[in-house]
């Protein structure tokens, strides 16, 4: 509702009338008094919007599917993957930190499921996020769009997985020289790399990612894993 403001305008005005006759003249002073009326609009502004986008410490959770690649493509097939992270991202801050737990179990080759069943890998990854500065508002002010990079160092556990041996390395099943998985765990340092994107409004965040995550075990080329996840993060 817009208030009306009433202001009053007082004029004075000052007439003298003078008559001239054989008698003394007279003079008569007459005031006028006008009242004018202003109204002036005066417009209320709404209160400024608050705009409240993720930032800070978040927890999350994510699900997907990950491909075999290098050493474990031939014995091996795609799988389910599981994911739990913990990490911290600024609102303003391009530069973020993340730890996460990611579980796969790679499907079975046909040509060597008979020597083993339901292989397991957990990989413990430790990035570094990079959250790039293009399309920001795509949507506007909210919800707020991100492109990221994520990288950093991992260490995988894995066992019952099959993987392709070197050339000339004795021991591998034909026709590709396939080594058969050990029942214990066994571990390797190795790394990780790849990027996401994220739609984020108040404390909840969505998002999609893909990366490759690599280990290099004794007397096999690197073996790599390609986890597609979509996943939620709360702040």
């Amino acid at each position: 509702m817009t208030p009306a403001r009433v202001d009053t305008v007082t004029v004075y005005k000052t007439d003298t009338l003078r008559t001239t006759t054989q008698l003394p003249g007279k003079t008569d002073t007459v005031r006028v008094t006008n009242t004018v009326r202003v109204v002036d609009t005066v417009s209320l502004q709404p209160p400024p919007r608050v705009i409240s986008l993720p930032g800070g410490l978040y927890f999350g959770l994510a699900g997907g599917v990950s491909a075999p690649n290098g050493a474990l493509f031939n014995p091996n097939g795609s799988g389910p993957a599981f994911q739990a992270q913990l990490g911290w991202q600024g609102r303003d801050n391009p530069i973020g930190v993340r730890a996460d737990v990611n579980w796969a179990r790679p499907g079975e080759d046909a040509l060597y499921s008979q020597y083993q069943a339901d292989p397991d890998i957990i990989n413990f990854n430790a990035d570094v996020k990079l959250a790039l500065p293009w399309g920001r508002h795509l949507f506007g002010m909210t919800p707020a769009f991100t492109l990221y990079g994520i990288g950093g160092g991992s260490y995988s556990m894995y066992r019952n997985l099959p993987m392709r041996l070197n050339p000339g390395v004795a021991g591998g099943i034909p026709p590709i020289n396939v080594r058969v998985g050990d029942t214990d765990w066994l571990g390797n340092f190795g790394w990780n790399a790849g990027g996401g994107a994220s739609i984020g409004w108040r404390r909840v965040e969505v998002f999609v990612e893909t990366r490759v995550i690599g280990f290099t075990a004794d007397n096999a080329p690197m073996s790599r894993q390609m986890p597609f996840m979509f996943g939620l993060n709360w702040y």
